[in-house]
């Protein structure tokens, strides 16, 4: 049995109710993707928390970015990789408990499990994070749970960009995130800036109709 939290997560799922997944590529990855690799690594890897199917996975990988997901429906996977047209394997995680899905040049790795399951012993060594649906998705009382977990899997030249829904506060998921809240919960080694507003575009909406703007944030160490 799921837990609580994800149960509701997998009903949409399986009732193919995802109005969250995007057909294109994140307009907000697109122009800032650069702060999420590091021109010193030998080999970037970004992580995606909560990716669902997203296009942005492959988007990366085809620029030769590793990329880790996370993501609690296996349905969810499957999709990804035969939407995409990639070839993939699917073993047990050794160090979660979850299934990993693999692609076969190991360039694309998803792991099936709770989000508060994951860890540093699961993957490391991150250049990025592409928070896109994921935190706004968290519910309130889960939040500094959350960044907790994020903050274990960033160091100080980790790049963060989340993306951020503005709307009426106490309503979602997704929920809004004011920034000063953004910075609270991130502490005071964080800055937080606001890079972009996307304004009006349907399919970032959720299928919600008082969703209106998206704020893109960069979170980095001071």
């Amino acid at each position: 049995m799921a837990s609580d939290h994800i149960q509701g997560w997998l009903n949409n799922w399986e009732d193919n109710c995802t109005p969250w997944q995007m057909t294109g590529v994140h307009e907000g990855l697109e122009r800032y993707y650069k702060m999420l690799t590091n021109k010193s690594s030998v080999q970037n890897k970004i992580f995606i928390p909560l990716c669902g199917k997203s296009v942005d996975i492959k988007w990366l990988a085809d620029r030769g970015i590793e990329v880790v997901g996370v993501e609690a429906s296996e349905k969810g996977l499957k999709e990804f990789f035969t939407e995409q047209n990639i070839e993939y394997s699917k073993e047990t995680a050794s160090s979660v408990k979850g299934t990993l899905f693999r692609s076969h040049d190991n360039k694309i790795r998803l792991y099936c499990c709770d989000i508060f399951d994951f860890s540093a012993k699961v993957e490391s060594g991150f250049s990025g994070v592409w928070d896109r649906g994921s935190m706004e998705a968290i519910g309130p009382g889960d939040r500094k749970k959350y960044v907790d977990l994020m903050r274990t899997l960033i160091g100080p030249e980790t790049g963060y960009l989340t993306e951020i829904v503005e709307r009426d506060l106490g309503k979602g998921p997704p929920f809004c995130i004011p920034i000063d809240e953004l910075e609270a919960v991130f502490g005071p080694g964080c800055k937080v800036t606001k890079l972009m507003t996307v304004t009006n575009l349907p399919e970032y909406a959720f299928g919600i109709p008082d969703l209106i703007d998206f704020n893109v944030f960069s979170i980095s160490s001071k």
